[in-house]
């Protein structure tokens, strides 16, 4: 007789993972993975100078009318979509990485800020909101 084989414990995961991709790769593109409906993330960079606190968030492919700013008490919501174009349903592809769809990012904002004084920009897919800080206003003993 032959000698046993040794045990393979990770072997139903690579068996899985095997699968998965074979299936991704002869999956048309409409398929899992590539809706127009998945959600995705804009990059956000925030920073704070002795003024204001700054937001910029990364919105390559987005309409300005497709974005919405909401400030509800320390909280910026920034949310909107990126649409496809309708020639994406036409079109063979043989690679398919931009992601479509809803998104939103929620942050906390590190301080208080003046409402009416808040600035918006957006320019070559850069979204920058500058929120100017409100006073502190340190109590007197």
């Amino acid at each position: 007789m032959g000698e046993a084989l040794p045990p393979r414990p990770f072997f139903p995961v690579q068996e899985e993972v095997r699968r998965l991709f074979q299936e991704l790769i002869h999956q048309p593109w409409g398929g899992r993975g590539f809706s127009e409906t998945s959600h995705w993330q804009p990059h956000v960079d925030m920073c704070e100078t002795p003024e204001a606190i700054i937001v910029e968030a990364e919105l390559p492919g987005v309409q300005r009318e497709d974005v919405r700013i909401e400030l509800e008490g320390d909280f910026l919501r920034i949310s909107g979509e990126r649409r496809a174009n309708s020639e994406r349903q036409e079109r063979n592809y043989y690679r398919l990485e931009r992601s479509y769809g809803r998104f939103e990012r929620q942050l906390r904002l590190p301080g208080s800020v003046v409402r009416e004084a808040i600035r918006v920009e957006f320019n070559a897919g850069i979204l920058s909101i500058t929120l100017p800080k409100r006073e502190r206003r340190d109590s007197v003993s």
